[in-house]
């Protein structure tokens, strides 16, 4: 495979955190409903500026991505403070379970939950980088 190939891959993080930021994301739609059933169904500003926000926090937490570049993992959250950087060589261990990967750093624990196919192609795809020295657990 061509070290110049970049590789895009989605992702939640960790278990916990996904679950209370899309519950929160749930709260704000409920929110936009109960502020138009209030008024009788009659469309109203609470209504509208609840509703674009929760279109916006939707959509930001669906932009979570992993960039596979030749020898770097690139890790994108949602705000750009929190998005870092993985040499491939120093992953030394990297763990697949039934709902994402687990990645091992110098004793650093990354946790993603991933859809199958993209947790499918990830695995495949840095399974075939040259510069991956760790070693693979669990199965596909």
């Amino acid at each position: 495979m061509s070290t110049s190939k970049i590789q895009m891959f989605r992702y939640q993080p960790e278990l916990a955190g996904t679950v209370i930021y899309w519950s929160l994301t749930g709260v704000v739609l409920f929110l936009s409903i109960i502020g138009l059933l209030e008024h009788q169904g009659a469309i109203n500003l609470f209504s509208i500026v609840t509703f674009i926000i929760f279109l916006i926090i939707g959509y930001l937490g669906t932009r979570r991505k992993m960039i596979l570049t030749g020898n770097q993992l690139k890790v994108y959250a949602i705000l750009p403070k929190n998005c870092y950087q993985i040499d491939i060589s120093e992953i030394s261990e990297i763990s697949i379970g039934k709902m994402g990967v687990t990645i091992i750093v110098d004793n650093q624990i990354y946790t993603y939950i991933m859809l199958p196919p993209s947790k499918k192609s990830f695995v495949k795809t840095i399974n075939q980088q040259v510069m991956f020295n760790g070693k693979l657990y669990g199965q596909i």
